[in-house]
């Protein structure tokens, strides 16, 4: 399975739907994972067609609304994937979660955290934000890895790194 992660995508739609588009067409996901800042663009994804889930942002007026969760655990072949728009809120990282992502700082990066593969995907928010050009996630999910991957917005991966599956 193969799942395309944004965040921080501020409402920059044009850009967005740029994106989505490589992921879909490009890249092949199936599914995408918007991280917040800004909840409205994910619903404009819902309603232009493509599957997508998310959380809002701490700007969003959805964040503080207790009928939108800050977080989700969704489960993708088999792998438990938590995610949130900022590190701080996702849940506790046990054994049972494959993967963990994260948006809010507009920096990309793949790390490991208490044995969890993490991703921050970066930002669409413009051409250039804190001084860091925008990126998206990709996560290709196999029988025995999560391989995780961050690309410019012409589609170029710029940071790949593949991860053992956790036993479920």
């Amino acid at each position: 399975m193969i799942v395309g992660v944004i965040s921080d995508t501020h409402g920059n739609q044009p850009l967005m739907f740029k994106v989505a588009d490589i992921l879909r067409e490009r890249l092949l996901a199936t599914h995408i994972l918007h991280l917040g800042d800004d909840y409205a663009d994910k619903e404009a994804l819902e309603m232009a067609g493509y599957s997508v889930s998310g959380v809002p942002g701490l700007w969003c007026r959805e964040y503080n609304d207790t009928k939108t969760p800050k977080r989700r655990v969704e489960t993708f072949e088999g792998v438990r994937v938590a995610y949130a728009h900022s590190e701080e809120d996702l849940p506790p990282l046990t054994s049972d979660i494959g993967l963990a992502l994260f948006g809010h700082t507009h920096r990309f990066g793949i790390v490991r955290r208490e044995g969890i593969p993490c991703m921050n995907p970066g930002h669409l928010k413009s051409e250039l934000d804190r001084m860091r050009p925008p990126t998206f996630g990709l996560v290709r999910i196999t029988e025995t890895t999560v391989c995780l991957a961050v690309h410019d917005c012409s589609g170029h991966a710029l940071m790949e790194k593949a991860f053992k599956r956790q036993p479920a």
